[in-house]
């Protein structure tokens, strides 16, 4: 702070000068206390200078309504929203949510520098504040192959960004023990004194030891109570995730008590479009927890002090003198329905609605926009091999949760010995497609849980490489879903008998689309319907459940473009299962 600054701050406080505002009768959340106090609070210039009521220029009688900083959404993909910050802002700025820390992991794959400028740029200026993690693992494994590989020199520099805040979850655990460039990437953050977040899935105690020395010190993967028991006790802070696919919250909320809760927060990871619209965002993750019996106040300062914390945002995350006047008000601790939102001291939305427009001019480069290139490719190409025996190892899903499980079956096969689908059984056929350098890698494998009884269903939002990935119960339809994809530049599409029956474009690095969230309602509810009359499954969100079927650093098994992937073991695995492997 310059000396003029802090003459002017004193003779506010002496009352020789006007803030800016002062806010009358209002409950605050207190994180030191974890209370919440009727008070009075003054701002000046953004910052909040006092509690209680000095001479200033506006006021606003709050009659008792509770004021709690922004929420802070500590671990999530905007690519996952399928819109851009603008459109995020536009949504999440109302219902009290300001900060995201966002790993812009899914545009690197495909994109590499290109995309993390890109998200760079387009997060700029917003009321929103967007802060970035650098992808650590571009591409997550040598497992498949992305549109691009990213490197320690690669991303040095961008640790200098004001809005980089260190090093996104390191989720290649083979790469921490023995890559050297990984522990470039991970000791450059580390001498900035930027953070450097976890990838926890799949990990020992031996390894969480690893990660912990290293200054590896979040993980949003934990599926259990014990899981967030052991990480805590190694110092981690623990994300507690809602996501549209992955939601532990409250399978971790018995591991929250009042001597640990300092090292929770709240993320929601990956949230789909439909249910961002219908539900919310880390909002929704709060305000679930407060259901579940989390007090109210420790709730609401995991969801802003403790993030804050976390990620060393010194002036963020408390209304207390000399932090950021970022806050909304509301009426009922049980319901967080911001009806005005405040940043550095400014309303910017009032009952849901924002008060200014925000801005949208940004370029998308070319890479971004033509990023569908995959291989010629045939039915023939898809073939699955199961000669001289029926049997084959088949991947399961589960509804809830992307973790996979690997069975050995035996299946149908026609008279050359190729794997045939089995709708009657729930087998269908999974196909990953390379599609940013025309490699011609295919990855096929049989698949439970999609409940398939016709058609295909397509998307290139595919962790993490982000590939084109089709389940399909004919090889005609996995040549039709992909023309289609090609045709509308990425994104999903169902298809059934060569005909499209539903699409949603993602025509910006098949991830983004420019269109306004609310726009697009309509075509996601038609590509639900369309998936109904395929499928019968109507327990889980079959878009977001495909797009993590090729992420093969989440157990036990995942298929990629190079093939089916022992997940645990790192290594590929034959479809085909010999008397010998009994």
């Amino acid at each position: 702070m310059e000396i003029q600054e802090l003459r002017n701050l004193r003779e506010l406080l002496n009352a020789s000068l006007e803030a800016d505002l002062a806010v009358l009768n209002v409950n605050v959340l207190d994180p030191y206390m974890v209370e919440f106090r009727l008070t009075d609070m003054t701002i000046h210039q953004g910052k909040i200078i006092a509690m209680k009521a000095l001479r200033a220029k506006k006021i606003l009688d709050a009659q008792g309504k509770y004021a709690c900083p922004l929420l802070i959404d500590a671990h999530m993909h905007i690519e996952s929203t399928t819109v851009l910050p603008s459109e995020l802002n536009d949504f999440l700025i109302p219902r009290g949510v300001g900060m995201l820390i966002a790993d812009p992991h899914e545009i690197a794959n495909v994109a590499g520098l290109t995309g993390i400028d890109f998200m760079l740029d387009a997060s700029e200026n917003l009321d929103l504040d967007v802060r970035v993690m650098l992808p650590s693992c571009v591409p997550a494994t040598a497992f498949e192959h992305a549109g691009a590989s990213l490197g320690a020199e690669d991303l040095r520099p961008y640790l200098s960004h004001p809005r980089v805040l260190g090093l996104a979850e390191v989720m290649d655990k083979d790469a921490v023990r023995y890559d050297e460039d990984m522990l470039y990437k991970i000791g450059n953050a580390r001498a900035m004194g930027k953070n450097v977040d976890g990838h926890g899935a799949n990990l020992d105690i031996d390894d969480l030891d690893l990660y912990s020395a290293m200054g590896i010190n979040s993980d949003h993967e934990c599926v259990s109570a014990e899981e967030a028991r052991e990480r805590v006790r190694r110092g981690f802070y623990v994300f507690m995730r809602q996501g549209s696919v992955a939601d532990n919250l409250a399978d971790l909320l018995p591991a929250v008590t009042l001597k640990n809760f300092r090292r929770f927060c709240f993320c929601t990871d990956d949230k789909h479009p439909d249910d961002l619209l219908d539900h919310g965002g880390v909002d929704a993750a709060v305000q679930k927890a407060i259901r579940l019996g989390l007090d109210h106040a420790v709730a609401l300062t995991m969801a802003t002090h403790n993030a804050a914390t976390c990620y060393r945002l010194a002036s963020k995350g408390a209304l207390s003198p000399g932090y950021d006047a970022d806050f909304f008000l509301f009426r009922d601790l049980n319901d967080l329905t911001a009806e005005l939102v405040f940043k550095g001291g400014e309303i910017v939305a009032e009952n849901g609605r924002l008060t200014h427009p925000t801005r949208r001019d940004f370029p998308v480069p070319d890479s971004l926009a033509n990023s569908v290139n995959f291989a010629p490719f045939s039915e023939k190409d898809l073939a699955i091999w199961l000669y001289p025996n029926r049997k084959a190892h088949v991947m399961n899903l589960h509804a809830g949760n992307v973790l996979t499980t690997l069975t050995i079956e035996e299946t149908r096969v026609d008279e050359e010995g190729f794997f045939q689908v089995d709708v009657s059984r729930d087998l269908a056929k999974l196909c990953v497609i390379e599609r940013h350098h025309h490699r011609g890698n295919i990855g096929c494998c049989p698949i439970r849980g999609f409940k398939l009884k016709s058609g295909a269903i397509a998307s290139t939002v595919a962790h993490d490489s982000h590939n084109l990935v089709v389940v399909s119960t004919n090889d005609a339809d996995v040549l039709a879903a992909a023309l289609e994809i090609k045709r509308i530049g990425g994104g999903y599409v169902v298809v059934e008998d060569g005909k499209v029956l539903a699409s949603v474009p993602l025509e910006i690095g098949g991830l983004l689309t420019a269109k306004p969230l609310n726009q697009s309602l309509a075509s996601w509810r038609k590509l639900h319907e369309a998936f109904a009359k395929i499928s019968d499954a109507d327990d889980f969100n079959p878009f977001l459940m495909l797009s993590f079927m090729s992420l093969p650093v989440i157990p036990d098994v995942k298929c990629t473009d190079i093939g089916l992937i022992d997940v645990a073991r790192g290594k590929v695995l034959d479809i085909a299962v010999y008397e010998e492997e009994k």
